[in-house]
């Protein structure tokens, strides 16, 4: 699944919100000319590949990635508490089943405690 932004803030909102203004250093980042910088303020306006580039460089495309790192913490968080659950659900069935008695298995109890 694609993570680019169907929208993104304005060309010129997004040069503002950069930690540089220096159009030099943002070319030099983009791999284009100062001019280049300079012509799309001018026109208002950049190629779609600039701006996503620009967007994640922003407050708002380092809001997305945060947003996307918080919730995946929180998804394997969970997975990890509702698998913890389940082990020591499984553990405590397989102490139970110990404790009913020798079977003839194979193998000796797993689980023993005694």
């Amino acid at each position: 699944m694609f993570q680019a932004p169907t929208q993104t803030p304005h060309i010129l909102t997004l040069l503002d919100d950069l930690p540089t203004r220096d159009d030099k250093l943002i070319a030099r980042h983009l791999g284009v000319t100062a001019r280049t910088i300079a012509r799309w303020r001018d026109q208002e306006g950049a190629p779609r590949m600039a701006h996503l580039a620009l967007f994640w460089e922003t407050r708002w495309g380092l809001s997305v990635a945060h947003c996307h790192a918080v919730n995946g913490e929180r998804v394997a968080l969970g997975l990890a508490r509702s698998l913890e659950r389940e082990n020591a659900t499984l553990r405590t069935r397989i102490a139970r089943l110990e404790e009913m008695g020798d079977f003839g298995a194979a193998n000796s109890p797993l689980y023993a405690t005694r």
